[in-house]
């Protein structure tokens, strides 16, 4: 008799057991689908890409193997480890929104001081190299470069930082190839310094013996009237279009480097730019530059040295415009021909300042 019972309750237990397991795991696949969903809610799944794809792939094998368990007969189902797989979603779900947390705070600092450092390199460009005559190329890639880095802080804004930081990379590559460009202009331009050196010098000591002497710097686009070794007035102006570096041959559109003096003072109909002081270029250094350029093939046979370069008005357009000469405004152009008369010198500099101050 107790042999019966004893096998009764033994029956009755594995028959409870069996159908336990036979229970379809509807909950726990339920909980695993919203585990998925709260990581992409929170972006892990972007931030903890590999965790989560982990736990895409263990829940597709729960899906599997419920598949599976359904095709047999169904006193012989058995979800155990369909229920395992699914808890493992979920634990791997967890995993992914935390280690997602950590990350998407680390790279949202990273993103954050990126935009902060491109930004910086390019107000540097727009500062630095923006006015020189680049090509037109390096100018593209400057534009596409503030254009990539205001998409970058708009998706950063959006909290989309993946975006943000391809943008970001695209942006730096193109405003770094822009600069680079852009300092080895200028570095060339600067190889004329000791020139400009001892020119800005000679200046302070020609007006110091009470002449007026009239200093053009072409990097600060400005024209200044100096007296007893001091600078009296001094007036924004446009050069030629090509103003970076030395005047080489006629139609190139650079102003001259160099120490000149007013050859004639022009007014009226002696002059379309209002009134102008024509300088004596070329002088006997450009011409022997000239000379040498054309013996030595660095620029055509047929190239002429060219003449007429003049401080004129009808400036104030904002740009570098002229076919060479130097223009100011009408008001500032009466000043300057005011104080200047025949053989005033007229100093002509790339800068005053050394290249390291420049970029300071």
């Amino acid at each position: 008799m107790v042999l019966f019972f004893l096998v009764v309750i033994i029956a009755v237990g594995s028959a409870t057991y069996k159908h336990l397991e036979n229970i379809p795991p509807d909950k726990e696949i339920k909980n695993a689908i919203e585990a998925l969903a709260s990581v992409k809610k929170a972006q892990a799944d972007k931030f903890a890409a590999k965790k989560y794809q982990e736990a895409e792939k263990v829940f597709e094998q729960a899906m599997d193997e419920w598949k599976i368990q359904n095709e047999r007969f169904f006193l012989k189902r058995d979800y155990t480890k369909v229920r395992s797989l699914a808890n493992h979603t979920i634990e791997l779900c967890m995993e992914s929104i935390n280690d997602g947390s950590s990350e998407k705070t680390s790279l949202n600092y990273q993103v954050k001081k990126q935009l902060a450092t491109l930004k910086k390199k390019i107000n540097q460009f727009e500062k630095y190299y923006k006015n020189l005559p680049l090509e037109k190329s390096v100018f593209q890639q400057f534009s596409k470069a503030r254009l990539k880095c205001d998409e970058a802080e708009t998706s950063y804004k959006h909290g989309e930082v993946h975006e943000a930081v391809e943008l970001a990379d695209e942006a730096e590559i193109l405003i770094t190839k822009a600069s680079v460009k852009g300092k080895e202009k200028l570095e060339a331009f600067y190889d004329n310094y000791p020139n400009w050196e001892k020119n800005v010098k000679l200046a302070r000591e020609l007006s110091s013996e009470g002449k007026i002497v009239v200093l053009v710097n072409k990097l600060e686009s400005s024209c200044s009237v100096l007296k007893s070794g001091k600078i009296i007035e001094t007036f924004n102006a446009e050069f030629g279009k090509n103003w970076l570096g030395g005047k080489v041959r006629m139609g190139d559109k650079a102003t001259p480097e160099g120490v000149y003096k007013v050859y004639k003072k022009k007014s009226g109909k002696e002059t379309k730019y209002y009134k102008s002081l024509l300088i004596n270029y070329p002088n006997e250094d450009d011409k022997s530059r000239f000379s040498t350029l054309l013996k030595t093939g660095r620029i055509p046979k047929n190239s002429r040295i060219g003449n007429l370069i003049e401080i004129h008005g009808d400036g104030g357009k904002g740009v570098h415009w002229t076919d060479g000469c130097i223009a100011v405004t009408n008001d500032d152009m009466d000043k300057i021909y005011s104080l200047c008369s025949i053989s005033t010198p007229v100093i002509i500099i790339g800068s005053e300042k050394p290249l390291k101050e420049y970029l300071k």
